[in-house]
């Protein structure tokens, strides 16, 4: 995958730094965007070479930046391959009976805007038959039984799975694909404030009796943007040890 460029949207979360890492191994030249703590690329640059992986800051709820972090990307690279999307907020254990509106709508804004206008950021590319790849992380509370408490993260991701379903038909023409990943729990500073009691009990009801580490999420990141995964599209691929199957 030599000469290929890949942008993380998200690359500072625990899945995107996991997948800038392996996409990086993978001879992948990465562009990563971040929010407001920048760490976990920097430490991507100490590893590999400050020239092998760029960040960029975004907010990816703003149209306006969006735009302007992709132009800055085409101007360097004049193409991008792979797009992982893979944004969240920290999560929030919150019963639904307790959830205001703003509660749900931050999750969805970010969740539906961040694939919406990466898209139409790239609507030049895209129009012109250029392989490009889209790999959107889901959940799988989209295709079970949702846990308790987390009501406006599952509205979201529930949403991005629809929007990215619609893109896989309408995108196909264009020689895109667009495929989701769907993990159970993983690892990461996102479910630092989930009652660890959940965590328990999600590890001792798994068959495999673990939650995910960002990397069993990455490596499947790294197959869907190869090429053996070109004739997949609109697959939504379960990385949860069997917690939940489709």
């Amino acid at each position: 995958m030599e000469n290929k460029i890949a942008l993380i949207i998200g690359g500072s979360g625990g899945i995107g730094a996991a997948a800038a890492r392996r996409l990086l191994k993978d001879g992948l030249h990465v562009c990563s965007t971040y929010f407001q703590d920048s760490e976990s690329i920097d430490s991507l640059q100490r590893e590999f070479g400050a020239d092998s992986i760029l960040a960029y800051g975004c907010d990816f709820r703003e149209e306006k930046n969006v735009k302007l972090t992709i132009e800055n990307i085409l101007e360097k690279f004049k193409k991008i391959d792979v797009i992982v999307i893979t944004v969240t907020i920290p999560l929030r254990h919150k019963r639904i009976i307790d959830l205001e509106w703003n509660d749900v709508y931050e999750h969805v804004e970010l969740q539906l805007k961040a694939i919406l206008y990466v898209m139409k950021s790239l609507r030049k590319q895209i129009c012109s038959k250029y392989k490009t790849k889209f790999i959107i992380i889901s959940s799988e509370s989209c295709i079970g039984t949702p846990p308790k408490g987390f009501a406006h993260y599952v509205t979201a991701k529930c949403g991005a799975m629809g929007l990215s379903k619609a893109m896989a038909v309408e995108l196909a023409q264009y020689g895109c694909t667009v495929n989701l990943i769907s993990p159970g729990m993983v690892d990461t500073a996102l479910h630092k404030d989930t009652p660890r009691k959940l965590i328990e009990i999600t590890v001792h009801n798994n068959p495999l009796k673990r939650i995910a580490l960002p990397e069993d999420i990455a490596n499947v990141v790294s197959f869907l943007a190869s090429d053996e995964a070109d004739y997949l599209n609109g697959v939504n691929i379960p990385v949860n040890g069997g917690g939940v199957i489709n």
